[in-house]
């Protein structure tokens, strides 16, 4: 898939999707938000294989919309592109020209379409021409990908039946591709249904049905070769990949929300999960846990899950265990994030064989130096705990960012 391709199917679905606007006889405002950050920074694992050191500069302008109308109508759209270049690119056997090039977009849409169906829309996509990863996605990468597209949207429609039930159709999709013929390009299409009772003021049940259809987008039998901690050259050979349906997940999943203050809810879900397809059929537990709260100074964000996901080592589906946390500190023209997870990746039929165990976290500290200029620093780290494909994801990344971007009307 071309970036032409990339960009054409996004802004199809983006004008799709406003086509739900309201008439053109209400009232609908839109606001455009330029916004730019530069960067320099330092990386002691430029190329994901132990060999090497360097600085980069990186500079990402970015655009954001908004445009809103009657009954809560909202769509925001946030794009940005990035440009970065390495201090001393021919140590790694990279042209003094080259960049590396990476575009992101996201998008989120919500309507009120009568006095009770409301509906919601969120999607992400990311594509990396990265020889050196900066783009930051290294959990994802194998030595020698330069390449990486990743696409994720999710939609549900909301109609509530009275004052405490409610049902919903949704559907999730996500896409993974790292170039031609590469084992891992896959996508997952998962509609499901739920239905809610709302028990008391604090309290939501939920029962539903989830399906998903795991693609191949299909790789020939390739070789790779990789370099071992003793810096010996290790060749693998791999069987090629089918295209089309792999595999189908069948879940019914049990659920409740509970709110904990006025702006902190806890989810758990979880339920039997059935997958059929390639190698027979295997049934496993799949759940989650959410904890959410949210101010205007601070937040905090927490997710622990067991579930069937697609990943990079291979098309298909794969276990994966996550553990996540995200946190927002604003004091002012004081601001502080912090965000770290660990991740785990298992084959469906053998899960503690050739798993991939890795984590990564980041922290930043950024101060206003005006309503719509700051400056901040960064840390980040991202490391495979054990990898059966002999990579060295094993980096740390210092940032110096300065960052402008217009002030909302009224600011």
């Amino acid at each position: 898939m071309t970036m032409a391709a990339r960009t054409n199917i996004q802004l199809a679905l983006v004008a799709s999707l406003l086509l739900a606007a309201p008439e053109a006889s209400a009232k609908v405002y839109v606001e455009l938000r330029p916004r730019a950050t530069f960067m320099a920074g330092y990386d002691d694992n430029v190329a994901l294989d132990g060999n090497g050191a360097d600085g980069f500069g990186q500079a990402i302008p970015g655009l954001k919309l908004d445009i809103l109308g009657e009954h809560q109508f909202h769509v925001n759209i946030d794009c940005q592109a990035g440009l970065a270049h390495l201090a001393h690119p021919e140590r790694f056997g990279i042209d003094q020209g080259a960049f590396a090039s990476n575009e992101s977009c996201l998008f989120g849409m919500k309507d009120h379409l009568d006095a009770r169906t409301t509906t919601r829309w969120v999607g992400r996509s990311t594509y990396a021409q990265d020889p050196f990863a900066i783009a930051g996605y290294g959990l994802l990468l194998r030595p020698g990908q330069t390449h990486i597209f990743i696409g994720k949207l999710y939609g549900e429609i909301a109609h509530a039946l009275t004052s405490t039930t409610t049902y919903e159709i949704g559907a999730a999709g996500e896409v993974l591709n790292f170039g031609s013929n590469d084992r891992g390009n896959g996508y997952v299409a998962s509609p499901q249904m739920r239905y809610l009772v709302r028990t008391s003021n604090r309290a939501t049940w939920d029962v539903g049905v989830r399906e998903q259809l795991f693609f191949a987008i299909g790789s020939a039998a390739a070789e790779i070769t990789t370099v071992d901690a003793h810096g010996n050259t290790v060749t693998t050979k791999t069987a090629g990949t089918p295209g089309g349906l792999l595999n189908e997940g069948h879940a019914a999943l049990l659920g409740v929300t509970y709110r904990l203050t006025e702006v902190t809810n806890l989810t758990v879900r979880g339920g039997p999960l059935l997958v059929t397809g390639m190698h027979g059929s295997t049934l496993i537990p799949t759940g989650k846990v959410e904890l959410e709260g949210v101010t205007p100074f601070a937040g905090v964000h927490l997710t622990l899950a067991h579930d069937v996901v697609i990943g990079a080592s291979s098309a298909g589906p794969l276990v994966g265990d996550v553990a996540e946390v995200g946190m927002y500190q604003n004091l002012g023209r004081l601001e502080g994030e912090l965000r770290a997870g660990l991740y785990r990746n298992g084959y469906i039929n053998d899960q503690g064989a050739a798993s991939l165990i890795g984590y990564g976290g980041e922290a930043t500290v950024s101060w206003k130096l005006s309503n719509e200029w700051k400056v901040g620093v960064a840390a980040l780290r991202d490391a495979q705990i054990n990898d059966p494909y002999l990579a060295k994801v094993d980096r740390n990344v210092l940032q110096l960012r300065l960052t402008w971007e217009r002030a909302k009307i009224g600011e």
